[in-house]
């Protein structure tokens, strides 16, 4: 894939609501709406196709995703579809072409139907126009049902089992010969991508907007009637919406239905659509935003870094790097606690939740330093001081060993220290190699290994030698959320570990000098290495167990040892 077509990822605010999506290519403008309750992952392998001629915009639509809810517990298409036009107007264009799917395509839909200057032509796969009959058993409480995170893990089965019938019943829990689906079983990447869209769809209340969708029927047949922009219907044989094609009154002039048998490059199809129709204006690239948004991506050759970014000006900012495996939500409230103090930078560390993992198989510890670095560059960030966290804290004396003039003091919290060989056991076992399972095991396996860590170090040595011995709080959301990160980087999650576990930290730490400060944090796991490194730190803290003690003390520490800097930015 050329460099051009990559697809991006943006935040776009809309008001006060953050809107997540992708974007690339070059030329007319595209929007482009999924489904429900996913997000524009499912629309990605398209959306990257499509960039080869058009400007995309693959959205996560409000309430799923990354992106913020609407207020209010009920909610209307025509709600949504205006939410689409209010993102048009943030972003500068004018007139688009849609594409949607299922409940995209209703929102697309209706968006033709409310705001007929802004659309120059639309496809449309999988209209629903439910019934009033086949809506009842769609909003029945069992459709819809909430899951709770569950202390026992028993929230992963009963996700994964939910999905793995929706390929073979719909509606999923109707499970009689008259509501199977025409289509293949589910494989376990299809699946998985189902079972990770709506974990995150749960971290708002998404249900509004699919009941809205759900509800639509006969208002989706009454804006058909009267659309007058050129477009496509479509929907492939096997697609549960397949005779809803069927309910669309007479169209306008410039408007067919597509009919596709099974077997067909739906991709193929929607493309030649898509430039059948009269084209909008060129799209407006998105630049990663670096100044004013709290949310933004660092643009890096193989991918992307996921940075959130709070408070400005005051001292030399802080740089906040987390532990593996997991990702910047760890530190999330620290982060809070520290803004308003001054500029904080908190990324998710490359092949770590949001952030894209580094190219190679074994990639090596400078390569992760190299990239922060070069993230804090981009946004003129001339000097850091920084806490660190476990493997996080190993990342930032090899950062400082590789850049020492980007970095003021180092305070460390849970620095490995072990010898070579016994680095070397732990290779491959304490970050395991995560297969994807088609019962979904492995997701309970994830979260398990995650639980353990809490308990034993390593979380694999089952002897009592390896009791932490430590406070604990067991907290199903925490817990699940910490999963959630790991699973959304399960083929690179292991990188930073890895690298860690390969590196030697003898030249880093004397390479730090004076500016190692301990932070000795009974919380961490590796509080046993803390209390090992006392007699050789220069300096030490002991941290509180609360985000505002530790930003005060981090604060009061960064201060008393700062060193006059000047051209920083955040």
């Amino acid at each position: 894939m050329s460099q051009e077509r990559r697809l991006r990822r943006r935040y776009v605010m809309v008001g006060t609501r953050r809107v997540h999506l992708w974007t690339g290519g070059a030329g007319p403008a595209v929007v482009m709406i999924h489904g429900s309750p996913g997000n524009a992952w499912l629309v990605l392998p398209l959306a990257e196709r499509l960039a080869a001629h058009f400007c995309v915009y693959a959205v996560d639509s409000p309430g799923f995703g990354a992106s913020d809810p609407l207020p209010g517990e009920t909610l209307s298409v025509a709600q949504l579809a205006d939410a689409y036009r209010d993102l048009l107007d943030a972003i500068g264009l004018p007139r688009v072409a849609v594409f949607g799917t299922h409940s995209g395509a209703a929102i697309g839909l209706e968006f033709a139907h409310r705001h007929p200057s802004r659309i120059s032509g639309f496809v449309l796969e999988g209209v629903p126009a439910f019934t009033l009959d086949e809506q009842r058993p769609l909003l029945a409480p069992q459709y819809m049902v909430p899951l709770e995170p569950d202390l026992l893990g028993g929230h992963y089965s009963r996700a994964w089992t939910r999905f793995h019938d929706q390929f073979i019943w719909f509606p999923w829990y109707e499970r009689v010969p008259q509501q199977l689906n025409e289509a293949d079983a589910g494989s376990a990447e299809q699946i998985h991508l189902w079972v990770e869209m709506y974990f995150q769809a749960l971290r708002h209340e998404y249900r509004p907007v699919y009941r809205a969708v759900i509800s639509y029927g006969a208002a989706a047949i009454a804006a058909a009637a009267v659309v007058k922009a050129p477009g496509v219907y479509l929907a492939e044989r096997c697609d549960m919406l397949f005779p809803h094609l069927d309910r669309l009154p007479p169209l306008a002039a410039g408007q067919r239905i597509e009919r596709i048998p099974d077997s067909q490059d739906v991709p193929a199809l929607i493309d030649a659509a898509l430039q059948s129709l009269p084209p909008p204006p060129a799209g407006i690239a998105l630049d990663a935003a670096t100044v004013g948004m709290e949310y933004s991506f660092h643009d890096q050759s193989h991918g992307q870094m996921f940075v959130r970014t709070s408070g400005t000006g005051g001292a030399t900012p802080v740089l906040l790097l987390h532990d593996a495996p997991g990702a910047g939500r760890q530190l999330h409230d620290l982060y809070a606690a520290l803004g308003g103090r001054g500029c904080v930078l908190l990324p998710d560390l490359p092949g770590c939740g949001d952030s894209d993992g580094l190219p190679g198989a074994v990639p090596a510890l400078g390569d992760f330093a190299d990239e922060i670095a070069a993230m804090l560059a981009a946004r003129r960030v001339a000097r850091v001081d920084i806490h660190a966290v476990g493997f996080g804290a190993a990342l930032a004396l090899e950062l400082n060993r590789r850049h020492p003039d980007r970095v003021g003091s180092l305070a460390l919290t849970g620095l490995l220290r072990a010898g070579p060989a016994e680095r070397a056991a732990m290779i491959g076992r304490l970050a395991p190699p995560i297969e994807l399972a088609d019962d979904g095991s492995h997701w309970f396996r994830t979260w398990l290994m995650l639980r353990d860590s809490q308990v034993r170090w390593p979380w694999y040595v089952r002897e009592v030698r390896a009791l932490r011995r430590q406070p604990l709080v067991f907290d199903a959301e925490r817990l699940h959320a910490w999963t959630c990160d790991v699973m959304r980087q399960w083929k690179n999650y292991h990188q930073l570990v890895d690298a860690v576990l390969r590196w030697d930290p003898q030249p880093a730490i004397a390479a730090a000098g004076s500016k190692f400060i301990l932070a000795v944090d009974e919380f961490h796991a590796l509080h046993r290495s803390d209390s090992a490194w006392l007699a050789s730190a220069p300096h030490f803290i002991r941290m509180p167990p609360d985000a505002a003690g530790r930003a005060a003390l981090l604060s009061a520490t960064f201060a008393k040892r700062s060193v006059p800097a000047c051209g920083h930015g955040c």
